[in-house]
């Protein structure tokens, strides 16, 4: 039997997305307030209501908003369910941070994301600049990055 590490490079042989690479053109449809993000690093996290870990992360992604975003941090969380699914959850479970489901050009797709939760960070350039599981992100990391 062979033993798989967990950790981002396992789910990064699910998902396709490429460091370095640009953030894919896309039509994400807010459900509230749009997430300005020119001259922001910006958190993507791929979220579904019905993944555990996925509600898990909420708490955390909240934090990082209310403690990074006034310093230049924007999270969005994108899920690929419909306005339907999505809007009963998020008065359950609250997100302080931009929420968005998939237009027809679909960031899953086109970063190949087929394992949730995930997360990228995208540069001021609009370049990927980390990937992996939310669970992996720090403050440390995120202060790293907001410096560059």
């Amino acid at each position: 039997m062979i033993a798989f590490p967990v950790y981002a490079g396992f789910a990064d042989f699910f998902n396709g997305v490429e460091i370095g690479a640009p953030l894919p053109e896309n039509d994400l449809q807010f459900l509230g307030a749009t997430a300005a993000t020119a001259d922001h690093i910006v958190l993507i996290d791929f979220w579904a209501t019905w993944c555990e870990p996925c509600r898990e992360s909420i708490p955390r992604l909240n934090m990082w908003h209310e403690k990074f975003g006034a310093k230049g941090l924007v999270i969005i969380g994108v899920s690929q369910e419909s306005k339907k699914v999505v809007d009963p959850f998020l008065g359950k479970l609250p997100m302080h941070y931009a929420t968005a489901i998939e237009g027809s050009k679909s960031l899953h797709k086109a970063l190949g994301i087929k394992a949730l939760p995930y997360a990228i960070f995208v540069n001021r350039a609009g370049k990927i600049v980390w990937r992996g599981q939310p669970s992996e992100i720090t403050d440390e990391l995120i202060l790293s990055l907001l410096a560059k």
